[in-house]
């Protein structure tokens, strides 16, 4: 049975321990001892009637029953803060961590702020945690338990449930190394499909993407050599080989230095980017801002070097 009054510190306590799933990091985050919060431990789950936590080989495992408590409790604690918290936010005395879930190509995007965060907002960290297929299907778990705070892909990845904002639309040429034997000055269907590529698959393991649909329909099919999770990783294998891959356009304007690019022979829709975030952390100050400063990295096209969408050595 609930106690008839609850003390908002063990909820605090709880809400930490199911984002850090270790006592000790649990108790430096909340500036207490490891005895005093293996008590507060104790406690809760008298209060629940429940373990909440498992302790296993690497640190501790939520119950069913601490899973369903999470957004709750995170939603009802970030009401409490944004009413004592004040509405100005400082970056440069916050002290907090952010984790995001995105790919290698967003993150280059992003490299520029994030070398500024020493000096702006040095309290402040910022995580990126790699997608696999495990987090695809249940993405809205994942953030409500505190091992991810944003997402940033395809709009349509995103459940109803969640807060999601729009980017900006992508584009996506074909990139092979300036000295490739494909010198002409336009690519056509037949001469992509002859070609070797190189598939990035964020989520691992694919070898048919939406390319692979356009050139179905054009009556036509390309061999799939190589897949990897990495654009950065694709790169490198193109400057060495004759292989071919599809890029963003906006990724293949900052890799001009080693690869050239060609606009697409088919008409291959353009990706909606979007952010996506839980109502766990939709009020925090510390959040909104980190939110504001990525819209702001990410909405509209990448001008790193000024070059136009797509270049051709000729």
């Amino acid at each position: 049975m609930m106690p008839a009054r609850v003390d908002l510190n063990l909820l605090l306590t709880l809400e930490t321990l199911l984002d850090e799933l270790n006592v000790t990091k649990a108790a430096a985050k909340l500036n207490s001892s490891q005895p005093a919060v293996s008590a507060q431990l104790v406690r809760l789950r008298r209060m629940f009637n429940d373990p909440l936590l498992i302790p296993g080989a690497r640190g501790m495992t939520p119950t069913p029953r601490a899973l369903e408590l999470a957004p709750r409790l995170s939603a009802l604690l970030d009401g409490f803060r944004a009413i004592v918290q004040p509405n100005e936010f400082d970056p440069a005395t916050a002290r907090g961590r952010v984790l995001i879930g995105t790919t290698d190509a967003t993150q280059c995007r992003l490299a520029k702020w994030l070398g500024t965060l020493g000096r702006t907002a040095p309290g402040i960290q910022i995580g990126f945690v790699a997608a696999t297929r495990m987090m695809a299907p249940d993405i809205e778990h994942y953030m409500a338990a505190g091992h991810l705070d944003i997402v940033i892909t395809r709009r349509s990845a995103f459940p109803d449930r969640l807060h999601v904002r729009s980017l900006h639309e992508e584009q996506f040429v074909c990139v092979m190394r300036w000295d490739h034997p494909y010198q002409k000055k336009q690519l056509t269907a037949k001469a992509l499909s002859a070609m070797q590529h190189v598939i990035v698959s964020p989520l691992g393991g694919d070898f048919d993407d939406a390319t692979d649909e356009m050139l179905r329909h054009l009556g036509l099919s390309r061999s799939t050599v190589v897949s990897v999770t990495s654009f950065l990783v694709a790169e490198r294998i193109l400057r060495s080989t004759d292989f071919v891959a599809v890029f963003p356009a906006s990724l293949a304007r900052g890799l001009l230095s080693s690869l050239k690019s060609y606009p697409l022979p088919y008409a291959l829709p353009k990706m909606e980017l979007a952010m996506g975030w839980h109502v766990r952390t939709h009020l925090s100050p510390l959040h909104r801002w980190v939110r504001e400063q990525i819209a702001e990295q990410l909405s509209g096209p990448w001008e790193e070097d000024g070059a136009p969408l797509a270049q051709v050595a000729w």
